[in-house]
């Protein structure tokens, strides 16, 4: 991992960061995702690997969450900023990321679902219902299953009361308030941002990429049909 540190620090072009992802998918070496066979050979003029057994060419990126990614640059620099303590609006990453606002939308909010997981399966976590947050979350959002999202089945102690006022906080003063629709995505957020500035806990730059590596896919229009819970995990 130490090598592929260094490339990460000197990273500077879209196939720099190609490289850094063909080890992190492929760590022993190529394996082909259709026969699993481990022999292959890298077609350099079109970054591609095709499979010395049954010829099949693929990428890095093929079949996995950035499948299609062309601006692996972008993309690899903005998953990354997700474990820096300060969140930043869509706007002043379009701004940031130089590109146009429905681009960057979607790119962070399928960050966000991606490194979820990553909060999913952290033992420190709260249960919120929306109806404790309605001051920021300010519409429902066509689409939005669960109208006001209000729940107050689960009870929270002063702990998690004191989370739901940290999240609102970050929340209102990153994004101005955000739709409840999407307001589980901006709870991973916080709480991946929240985890950074601890110092119980360290998030390594190369696991959260890997986890962009893993066969998966997500597009725009699954982005727009997601719906967040009724009760947000944080």
């Amino acid at each position: 991992m130490d090598d592929l540190y260094t490339l990460l620090e000197t990273a500077k072009s879209n196939r720099d960061y190609r490289n850094i992802l063909e080890q992190l998918r492929w760590p022993s070496g190529f394996q082909c995702p259709h026969c699993a066979e481990g022999h292959g050979y890298k077609i350099e003029s079109r970054d591609l690997y095709e499979c010395s057994s049954c010829g099949i060419q693929t990428s890095a990126t093929a079949g996995t969450f950035l499948h299609g990614v062309k601006n692996l640059k972008t993309w690899v620099e903005a998953i990354l900023s997700f474990i820096n303590e300060r969140g930043t609006s869509t706007v002043a990453a379009a701004e940031l990321f130089n590109l146009d606002y429905t681009s960057t939308w979607f790119m962070m909010q399928k960050i966000r679902l991606v490194l979820g997981g990553l909060v999913e399966e952290s033992e420190e976590t709260v249960l919120i219902p929306c109806s404790i947050l309605k001051t920021v979350l300010y519409k429902a959002s066509t689409g939005d299953m669960h109208g006001n999202c209000l729940d107050d089945s689960v009870e929270l102690e002063p702990a998690g009361m004191d989370s739901a006022g940290r999240l609102a906080a970050y929340i209102l003063s990153t994004f101005l308030g955000v739709s409840r629709k999407y307001s589980q995505l901006y709870a991973y957020e916080y709480a991946l941002r929240k985890a950074v500035s601890s110092e119980s806990r360290m998030i390594e730059p190369l696991s959260v990429l890997s986890k962009f590596v893993r066969p998966g896919s997500l597009y725009r229009e699954g982005m727009r049909k997601y719906c967040a819970p009724p009760v947000i995990l944080v």
